[in-house]
């Protein structure tokens, strides 16, 4: 019998408390320390924009630091609990599989949260650390998913066009996995867990990883659910893109490696939320890498802030050095 748990080295519930006159919605995360901060703002939002229901956040960690789960703890409110799962070295995925460069636990953890739930709720939302809730979850959560494995979001036109030359799936329902609406029940039922494991270990190599897994085995038993549950973004340096988003959206996914957590973005949205969490007197990053410190320069020259556009500018040649070196 599979056994989830020899992939979890501790639980523990961090914050507990529950208002009886709301009932229960179940958010699952799976992220390490390096997406703790982003995965902070995700659970402030969705927090901030949920009200009246009390939210069970599971988060699923790999090496989160007590600091940032001191943090989480701040998020206590009298409708909010908060589980920790921490991933142990059992939890271990073909490496050559990983192409987007996403660590283990963060990438495919999604795997195992339904039959670790299953005995807790017959329904979990899963979401990215990338995302940010703009309204409340309730339409999402009262989906009946009865009859199939999960609700899904259609990807987009690109990425169902590049994975159509892939494989012999109906790319026209090719999901991205960023946000999943899960019958827990169901996907035990069918033995996702086992079977994904067993694929993303098989030797071959899947362009997106987990998410290509998820696609091929949960094909023709997937609902799926309007594009405002999971609205893709790509941003630039000024994030105009933000400004373009329908006044619908629910859930926003930045999905390219342009993160808005990174100090050369000027996403308002991030900051908004940012603000408004335990995590707003940390210092963020700056970039994930030289081009995107090279473009804020840029930036910073139409802005007419020469002085910083020249630091910053320098920055992304010691930065590129460096990288070479």
């Amino acid at each position: 019998m599979y056994n989830p748990q020899k992939f979890i080295a501790s639980i523990n519930t961090i914050v507990k408390a529950s208002n009886l006159n709301y009932s229960t919605l179940h958010i699952a995360l799976g992220f390490d320390n390096n997406y703790a901060l982003p995965a902070g703002i995700t659970i402030t939002s969705v927090i901030n924009n949920t009200p009246n229901f009390n939210l069970h956040f599971h988060l699923f960690i790999d090496q989160v630091t007590e600091s940032n789960i001191e943090k989480f703890k701040q998020l206590a409110s009298d409708r909010i609990t908060i589980t920790t799962y921490k991933i142990n070295n059992n939890f271990l995925i073909n490496p050559k599989t990983l192409v987007l460069h996403i660590p283990n636990a963060s990438t495919c953890i999604r795997f195992i949260i339904p039959k670790l739930l299953n005995s807790i709720t017959e329904k979990v939302i899963y979401l990215d650390s990338d995302t940010i809730c703009l309204q409340s979850l309730e339409k999402l959560a009262n989906y009946n998913i009865e009859n199939c494995i999960a609700g899904v979001v259609s990807d987009t036109n690109d990425m169902q066009e590049a994975v159509s030359k892939m494989y012999s799936l109906d790319s026209k329902r090719y999901f991205n996995a960023g946000v999943l609406l899960i019958n827990t029940k169901a996907w035990c039922q069918a033995d996702i867990s086992e079977k994904a494991l067993e694929l993303i270990n098989n030797g071959n190599i899947y362009k997106f990883a987990d998410q290509d897994v998820l696609n091929i085995l949960l094909e023709n038993k997937t609902y799926l659910l309007p594009i405002k549950f999971n609205t893709k973004i790509k941003i630039s340096i000024d994030a105009h893109q933000e400004k373009e988003i329908k006044p619908y959206t629910v859930i926003l996914h930045y999905i390219s490696q342009n993160k808005p957590w990174y100090k050369v973005y000027q996403s308002e949205i991030f900051k908004y939320f940012f603000q408004q969490s335990p995590w707003k007197d940390d210092k963020i990053p700056l970039s994930g890498n030289s081009s995107s410190i090279r473009n804020y320069a840029k930036y910073l020259i139409n802005q007419c802030k020469y002085a910083s556009a020249f630091h910053y500018y320098i920055i992304y040649l010691i930065y590129k050095f460096y990288k070479k070196k």
